[in-house]
Protein backbone atom coordinates (compact mmCIF):
# COMPACT_ATOMS: atom_id res chain seq x y z
CA UNK A 1 0.00 0.00 0.00
CA UNK A 2 1.37 3.23 -0.75
CA UNK A 3 1.49 5.96 2.49
CA UNK A 4 1.31 8.80 0.30
CA UNK A 5 -1.17 11.20 1.86
CA UNK A 6 -4.75 11.89 0.45
CA UNK A 7 -7.60 14.31 1.68
CA UNK A 8 -10.25 13.05 -0.89
CA UNK A 9 -13.55 11.76 -0.04
CA UNK A 10 -15.94 9.10 -2.12
CA UNK A 11 -19.37 9.37 -2.27
CA UNK A 12 -21.57 6.58 -3.30
CA UNK A 13 -25.71 7.45 -3.77
CA UNK A 14 -27.24 3.59 -3.79
CA UNK A 15 -30.63 1.85 -3.77
CA UNK A 16 -31.10 -1.56 -4.04
CA UNK A 17 -28.04 -3.07 -5.58
CA UNK A 18 -26.37 -5.01 -2.48
CA UNK A 19 -24.20 -6.98 -4.59
CA UNK A 20 -22.88 -4.55 -6.57
CA UNK A 21 -22.20 -2.19 -4.33
CA UNK A 22 -19.83 -4.60 -2.21
CA UNK A 23 -18.10 -5.09 -5.25
CA UNK A 24 -17.32 -1.54 -6.04
CA UNK A 25 -16.40 -0.95 -2.55
CA UNK A 26 -14.01 -3.85 -2.47
CA UNK A 27 -12.31 -2.10 -5.50
CA UNK A 28 -12.34 0.91 -3.34
CA UNK A 29 -10.34 -0.72 -0.64
CA UNK A 30 -7.78 -1.98 -2.97
CA UNK A 31 -6.87 1.69 -4.41
CA UNK A 32 -2.74 1.84 -4.14
CA UNK A 33 -4.00 5.30 -2.35
CA UNK A 34 -6.82 5.29 0.14
CA UNK A 35 -8.92 8.44 0.42
CA UNK A 36 -9.57 9.53 4.11
CA UNK A 37 -13.51 8.80 3.97
CA UNK A 38 -15.96 7.08 2.17
CA UNK A 39 -19.30 8.32 2.09
CA UNK A 40 -22.59 5.89 1.56
CA UNK A 41 -25.98 7.18 1.05
CA UNK A 42 -28.21 4.73 1.26
CA UNK A 43 -32.08 5.04 0.21
CA UNK A 44 -32.65 1.04 -0.19
CA UNK A 45 -35.68 -0.30 2.12
CA UNK A 46 -33.03 -2.85 3.57
CA UNK A 47 -29.04 -3.03 3.39
CA UNK A 48 -27.89 -6.42 3.37
CA UNK A 49 -24.29 -5.84 2.67
CA UNK A 50 -23.79 -3.28 5.19
CA UNK A 51 -21.87 -5.37 7.92
CA UNK A 52 -19.46 -7.09 4.62
CA UNK A 53 -18.95 -3.28 3.83
CA UNK A 54 -18.16 -2.37 7.21
CA UNK A 55 -15.67 -4.81 7.46
CA UNK A 56 -13.84 -4.08 4.13
CA UNK A 57 -13.49 -0.80 5.66
CA UNK A 58 -12.46 -1.29 8.46
CA UNK A 59 -9.55 -3.94 7.54
CA UNK A 60 -8.03 -1.13 5.62
CA UNK A 61 -8.56 1.65 8.31
CA UNK A 62 -10.67 3.37 5.91
CA UNK A 63 -13.41 5.83 7.84
CA UNK A 64 -17.02 5.07 7.08
CA UNK A 65 -20.18 6.87 6.97
CA UNK A 66 -23.11 4.55 5.52
CA UNK A 67 -26.04 7.23 5.88
CA UNK A 68 -29.43 4.74 6.38
CA UNK A 69 -32.03 5.79 5.47
CA UNK A 70 -31.55 8.28 2.88
CA UNK A 71 -34.19 10.43 1.28
CA UNK A 72 -34.65 8.87 -2.44
CA UNK A 73 -33.26 10.43 -5.59
CA UNK A 74 -30.12 10.74 -6.94
CA UNK A 75 -29.41 14.28 -6.96
CA UNK A 76 -30.55 14.55 -3.35
CA UNK A 77 -28.86 11.17 -2.18
CA UNK A 78 -26.02 13.06 -4.07
CA UNK A 79 -25.97 16.55 -2.40
CA UNK A 80 -26.31 14.97 1.32
CA UNK A 81 -23.31 13.06 0.76
CA UNK A 82 -21.65 16.48 0.41
CA UNK A 83 -22.59 18.10 2.86
CA UNK A 84 -21.48 14.85 5.09
CA UNK A 85 -17.83 14.72 3.95
CA UNK A 86 -14.77 16.96 4.80
CA UNK A 87 -11.95 15.93 1.87
CA UNK A 88 -10.29 18.62 -0.82
CA UNK A 89 -11.30 16.73 -3.54
CA UNK A 90 -14.64 14.75 -4.13
CA UNK A 91 -15.47 11.43 -5.96
CA UNK A 92 -18.30 10.29 -6.70
CA UNK A 93 -19.11 6.69 -8.12
CA UNK A 94 -21.72 4.77 -8.76
CA UNK A 95 -22.52 1.54 -7.23
CA UNK A 96 -21.94 -0.83 -10.12
CA UNK A 97 -17.72 0.40 -10.93
CA UNK A 98 -15.00 -1.43 -10.31
CA UNK A 99 -11.79 0.79 -10.04
CA UNK A 100 -8.51 -0.30 -11.12
CA UNK A 101 -6.32 -0.24 -8.38
CA UNK A 102 -4.23 3.23 -9.50
CA UNK A 103 -7.21 4.59 -10.70
CA UNK A 104 -7.83 7.21 -7.43
CA UNK A 105 -3.62 7.65 -7.53
CA UNK A 106 -3.39 8.59 -11.09
CA UNK A 107 -6.55 10.99 -10.71
CA UNK A 108 -4.73 12.70 -7.81
CA UNK A 109 -1.39 12.69 -9.58
CA UNK A 110 -3.73 14.84 -12.30
CA UNK A 111 -5.10 17.37 -10.21
CA UNK A 112 -1.04 17.77 -8.98
CA UNK A 113 -0.13 18.84 -12.43
CA UNK A 114 -2.63 21.30 -12.72
CA UNK A 115 -3.11 24.58 -11.03
CA UNK A 116 -6.43 26.92 -10.10
CA UNK A 117 -8.20 26.30 -13.54
CA UNK A 118 -8.50 23.01 -12.60
CA UNK A 119 -11.87 22.04 -11.83
CA UNK A 120 -12.95 17.98 -11.68
CA UNK A 121 -11.34 15.01 -14.04
CA UNK A 122 -12.53 11.93 -14.80
CA UNK A 123 -11.74 8.28 -15.08
CA UNK A 124 -12.03 6.06 -18.74
CA UNK A 125 -13.36 3.04 -19.47
CA UNK A 126 -11.00 -0.01 -19.58
CA UNK A 127 -13.70 -1.36 -22.48
CA UNK A 128 -14.68 1.84 -24.51
CA UNK A 129 -17.31 2.18 -27.14
CA UNK A 130 -15.90 1.81 -30.64
CA UNK A 131 -19.33 2.40 -32.96
CA UNK A 132 -19.29 1.84 -36.74
CA UNK A 133 -18.33 4.58 -38.68
CA UNK A 134 -21.93 4.82 -39.96
CA UNK A 135 -23.56 5.47 -35.96
CA UNK A 136 -20.63 8.29 -35.78
CA UNK A 137 -22.09 10.31 -38.92
CA UNK A 138 -25.95 9.73 -38.04
CA UNK A 139 -24.87 11.15 -34.52
CA UNK A 140 -22.49 13.92 -35.93
CA UNK A 141 -25.40 14.71 -38.79
CA UNK A 142 -28.14 15.34 -36.50
CA UNK A 143 -25.91 16.46 -33.22
CA UNK A 144 -27.66 13.95 -31.01
CA UNK A 145 -23.93 12.86 -29.77
CA UNK A 146 -22.67 9.70 -28.12
CA UNK A 147 -19.33 7.87 -27.39
CA UNK A 148 -16.45 7.23 -29.79
CA UNK A 149 -12.56 7.16 -29.33
CA UNK A 150 -11.23 10.73 -30.08
CA UNK A 151 -14.40 12.92 -30.01
CA UNK A 152 -15.11 16.00 -29.25
CA UNK A 153 -16.01 16.17 -25.59
CA UNK A 154 -17.94 18.84 -26.36
CA UNK A 155 -21.63 20.05 -26.08
CA UNK A 156 -23.80 20.63 -28.87
CA UNK A 157 -26.67 23.22 -29.47
CA UNK A 158 -29.13 20.40 -28.73
CA UNK A 159 -26.93 19.71 -25.70
CA UNK A 160 -25.96 16.49 -26.60
CA UNK A 161 -22.23 15.94 -25.73
CA UNK A 162 -19.77 14.19 -28.08
CA UNK A 163 -18.18 11.72 -25.28
CA UNK A 164 -14.68 10.61 -25.26
CA UNK A 165 -14.62 6.65 -25.17
CA UNK A 166 -10.89 6.38 -25.71
CA UNK A 167 -8.24 8.61 -26.17
CA UNK A 168 -4.14 8.74 -26.73
CA UNK A 169 -3.91 11.72 -24.18
CA UNK A 170 -5.36 13.34 -21.54
CA UNK A 171 -8.45 15.42 -22.89
CA UNK A 172 -10.70 18.80 -21.93
CA UNK A 173 -14.12 17.94 -21.88
CA UNK A 174 -17.57 19.85 -21.27
CA UNK A 175 -19.16 16.93 -19.14
CA UNK A 176 -18.84 13.86 -16.85
CA UNK A 177 -20.52 11.28 -16.72
CA UNK A 178 -22.29 10.07 -13.05
CA UNK A 179 -20.25 6.72 -12.83
CA UNK A 180 -17.08 8.50 -11.63
CA UNK A 181 -16.40 12.10 -11.46
CA UNK A 182 -14.30 13.94 -9.21
CA UNK A 183 -14.02 17.91 -8.70
CA UNK A 184 -12.09 19.86 -5.94
CA UNK A 185 -14.10 21.40 -3.18
CA UNK A 186 -14.58 25.08 -4.09
CA UNK A 187 -16.29 23.78 -7.27
CA UNK A 188 -19.36 22.36 -4.76
CA UNK A 189 -19.92 25.87 -3.00
CA UNK A 190 -20.73 27.17 -6.89
CA UNK A 191 -22.77 24.40 -7.83
CA UNK A 192 -24.83 21.33 -6.90
CA UNK A 193 -26.95 18.52 -8.75
CA UNK A 194 -30.48 20.06 -9.82
CA UNK A 195 -33.33 18.37 -7.45
CA UNK A 196 -36.03 18.90 -9.33
CA UNK A 197 -34.70 15.66 -12.11
CA UNK A 198 -36.18 12.90 -9.90
CA UNK A 199 -35.73 8.88 -9.96
CA UNK A 200 -32.17 8.06 -11.63
CA UNK A 201 -32.01 11.65 -13.10
CA UNK A 202 -31.22 11.26 -16.41
CA UNK A 203 -28.74 13.17 -17.41
CA UNK A 204 -28.44 15.05 -14.42
CA UNK A 205 -24.37 14.62 -14.28
CA UNK A 206 -24.26 16.33 -17.91
CA UNK A 207 -26.01 18.93 -16.65
CA UNK A 208 -24.19 19.42 -13.17
CA UNK A 209 -20.69 18.91 -14.92
CA UNK A 210 -21.60 21.57 -17.90
CA UNK A 211 -22.56 24.64 -15.23
CA UNK A 212 -19.46 23.51 -13.71
CA UNK A 213 -17.22 23.86 -17.41
CA UNK A 214 -18.23 27.20 -17.89
CA UNK A 215 -16.16 28.33 -15.06
CA UNK A 216 -13.46 25.69 -14.21
CA UNK A 217 -11.33 23.29 -16.86
CA UNK A 218 -12.36 19.77 -16.45
CA UNK A 219 -10.48 16.52 -17.85
CA UNK A 220 -10.77 12.85 -18.74
CA UNK A 221 -7.53 11.04 -18.73
CA UNK A 222 -6.68 7.45 -20.23
CA UNK A 223 -4.19 6.57 -17.18
CA UNK A 224 -6.99 6.06 -14.56
CA UNK A 225 -9.12 3.38 -15.45
CA UNK A 226 -13.00 2.29 -14.18
CA UNK A 227 -14.98 0.16 -15.25
CA UNK A 228 -18.54 0.78 -15.42
CA UNK A 229 -21.03 -2.44 -15.28
CA UNK A 230 -24.00 -0.47 -15.85
CA UNK A 231 -27.17 -2.11 -13.67
CA UNK A 232 -30.09 -1.99 -14.90
CA UNK A 233 -33.04 -1.73 -12.36
CA UNK A 234 -35.06 0.89 -13.46
CA UNK A 235 -38.94 -1.14 -13.01
CA UNK A 236 -40.46 1.79 -15.46
CA UNK A 237 -41.50 0.70 -18.54
CA UNK A 238 -39.51 1.56 -22.22
CA UNK A 239 -42.29 4.10 -23.19
CA UNK A 240 -42.59 5.60 -19.55
CA UNK A 241 -38.61 5.72 -19.60
CA UNK A 242 -39.06 7.68 -22.93
CA UNK A 243 -41.57 9.82 -22.39
CA UNK A 244 -39.67 11.06 -18.54
CA UNK A 245 -36.29 11.15 -20.70
CA UNK A 246 -37.40 13.76 -23.14
CA UNK A 247 -39.06 15.96 -20.46
CA UNK A 248 -35.34 16.06 -18.67
CA UNK A 249 -34.24 16.61 -22.21
CA UNK A 250 -35.92 19.58 -22.61
CA UNK A 251 -35.77 21.24 -19.03
CA UNK A 252 -32.16 20.87 -18.95
CA UNK A 253 -31.59 22.17 -22.89
CA UNK A 254 -34.41 25.33 -21.62
CA UNK A 255 -32.26 25.68 -18.36
CA UNK A 256 -28.37 25.37 -19.89
CA UNK A 257 -28.68 26.67 -23.36
CA UNK A 258 -29.83 30.12 -25.11
CA UNK A 259 -33.68 29.56 -26.45
CA UNK A 260 -32.87 31.14 -29.72
CA UNK A 261 -33.95 29.60 -33.54
CA UNK A 262 -30.41 28.03 -33.39
CA UNK A 263 -30.57 26.11 -30.20
CA UNK A 264 -34.21 25.15 -30.45
CA UNK A 265 -34.50 24.00 -34.29
CA UNK A 266 -31.06 21.33 -32.77
CA UNK A 267 -33.19 20.15 -29.93
CA UNK A 268 -35.77 19.39 -32.40
CA UNK A 269 -33.51 17.76 -35.34
CA UNK A 270 -31.77 16.01 -32.83
CA UNK A 271 -34.99 14.50 -31.86
CA UNK A 272 -36.12 13.18 -35.41
CA UNK A 273 -32.49 11.97 -35.74
CA UNK A 274 -32.65 9.60 -32.53
CA UNK A 275 -36.81 9.45 -33.78
CA UNK A 276 -35.04 7.17 -36.38
CA UNK A 277 -32.71 5.29 -34.34
CA UNK A 278 -35.46 3.99 -31.68
CA UNK A 279 -37.81 3.16 -34.55
CA UNK A 280 -35.00 0.56 -35.74
CA UNK A 281 -34.14 -0.43 -31.81
CA UNK A 282 -37.87 -1.16 -31.79
CA UNK A 283 -38.33 -3.52 -34.59
CA UNK A 284 -35.32 -5.45 -33.60
CA UNK A 285 -36.30 -5.71 -30.08
CA UNK A 286 -40.18 -5.86 -30.50
CA UNK A 287 -40.60 -3.07 -28.30
CA UNK A 288 -42.66 -0.20 -29.29
CA UNK A 289 -42.52 1.40 -26.18
CA UNK A 290 -39.17 3.31 -27.32
CA UNK A 291 -40.86 4.91 -29.99
CA UNK A 292 -44.64 6.10 -28.63
CA UNK A 293 -42.67 6.91 -25.57
CA UNK A 294 -41.16 9.50 -27.85
CA UNK A 295 -44.05 10.86 -29.33
CA UNK A 296 -46.08 10.96 -26.86
CA UNK A 297 -42.75 13.11 -24.77
CA UNK A 298 -42.36 15.25 -27.46
CA UNK A 299 -46.31 15.76 -27.94
CA UNK A 300 -46.38 16.71 -24.07
CA UNK A 301 -43.19 18.71 -24.31
CA UNK A 302 -44.19 21.05 -27.36
CA UNK A 303 -47.41 21.42 -25.52
CA UNK A 304 -44.88 22.99 -22.63
CA UNK A 305 -46.04 19.88 -19.93
CA UNK A 306 -42.58 20.38 -17.97
CA UNK A 307 -40.50 17.59 -16.39
CA UNK A 308 -42.51 13.97 -15.40
CA UNK A 309 -41.90 11.61 -13.56
CA UNK A 310 -43.82 8.29 -14.02
CA UNK A 311 -43.50 6.71 -11.47
CA UNK A 312 -45.33 9.00 -8.98
CA UNK A 313 -48.29 9.14 -11.36
CA UNK A 314 -48.06 5.18 -11.23
CA UNK A 315 -48.50 5.84 -7.28
CA UNK A 316 -45.06 3.71 -6.79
Amino acid sequence: MNDRPSNSSFIIATRNRSDELVVTVRSLVEQTVLPRELCIVDSSEETPARVEIEELCDKVGLPLDYHHPAPKGLTVQRNVGIDRVGGDILFFIDDDVYLAPDCHEEILREYDRWGPELGGVRATNPDPARPPMISILWRKLFGIGGWWPEASGRMRPGFWVEGISDSAGVRKVEYMTGWFMSFKREVLEHERFDEALSGYAHKEDVDMTYRVSRRYTLLQTPRAKCEHFQTITSRLSSHQLMRMNLANQFYLHRKNMPQTFKYRFALWWGLLGLFVLNVGRATFKSDPGLVTGMIVGAWEQGRGRGLVDPALEEGS
